[in-house]
């Protein structure tokens, strides 16, 4: 059975790869008897310029892969990411043998005539590369809320192209902190909604800028906050935004936009919950690959 993958964004050796990773997985990982990572990889046949998929070619590569696994024994396999980058998608999985003692494997392969494959395996008993390399860092966890609180937007009759007040908020700044944040976000226009002490000497810093409202527009954002939030010794929480509907009468605040602390209407599985959370908490997680 396929996991619910949740995607981000990111670039290496200048080619961007989009990795479709399962975030429950960490839960598990390493899993003992599944010493084997095995990377199973499509060329894609009709590639965009920069290396990923066609919505087109998307369509018949999920059921290829879907057809794959069907093949596979699902104790002795544990897919954990999709990626996509340099004119292929190479399926991650965890194997408890290697892909050569497994006739499944040449089956499911046999299988496929409309693209070229290929199989690799290393050991990996720790799972290192799922933890290291594929598991989202800080700023990949915000990227996968703010996809989630985007679609959410859509849905409820956002249009994009209107101007929003986007609030983004920093956490767990002392007043110095707070302070020089406070003058960095005024120096780049910002309002400065708040800044004001919070739990024992936590201080809290909220600001305001009027944008249209979309993925790229917020990773240009949000590499700012990270940035911003690193400087002064803080973490970068979220963003709040109310819905523009096509109208553009902006009459519906029912959406807290990505803010830990907000009311969660989105229902959100608990693992990213609870890493976005952790994430704020903690300092920057190693991503060589931005």
């Amino acid at each position: 059975m396929r996991p619910n993958f949740e995607y981000y964004m990111a670039s290496l050796d200048q080619w961007p790869f989009e990795v479709g990773v399962d975030l429950t997985a960490r839960d598990r990982a390493p899993v003992a008897g599944k010493p084997f990572r095995v990377h199973l990889r499509l060329e894609l046949n009709h590639a965009s310029d920069d290396g990923l998929s066609t919505k087109e070619e998307d369509a018949l590569l999920a059921l290829i892969e879907d057809e794959i696994l069907a093949t596979l024994d699902p104790d002795g396999y544990e897919l954990v990411a999709s990626v996509t980058h340099r004119k292929a998608r190479t399926l991650v999985l965890y194997s408890s043998r290697r892909p050569e003692d497994d006739p499944a494997i040449a089956r499911a392969l046999e299988k496929i005539e409309t693209h070229t494959t290929k199989v690799m395996c290393e050991e990996d008993p720790g799972w290192d590369e799922y933890a290291e390399q594929l598991y989202p860092d800080t700023e990949m966890m915000h990227q996968i809320q703010d996809r989630r609180v985007l679609r959410e937007f859509e849905r409820c009759g956002d249009d994009a192209a209107e101007m929003h007040v986007i609030e983004p908020r920093f956490i767990g700044l002392d007043e110095a902190g707070a302070k020089a944040l406070s003058e960095s976000l005024s120096n780049l226009r910002y309002e400065i909604r708040e800044m004001r002490r919070g739990a024992g000497d936590e201080w809290i810093v909220t600001a305001a800028v009027k944008s249209p409202l979309g993925l790229a527009v917020l990773d240009e954002f949000r590499h700012t906050w990270l940035e911003l939030a690193r400087q002064t010794k803080g973490a970068y929480q979220g963003w709040s935004a109310e819905v523009v509907p096509v109208s553009g009468k902006n009459n519906n605040p029912g959406l807290g936009g990505h803010l830990n602390d907000v009311p969660d209407t989105l229902d959100l599985p608990p693992a990213i919950a609870r890493d976005l959370e952790e994430a704020d908490r903690a300092p920057a997680r190693r991503r060589d690959a931005r």
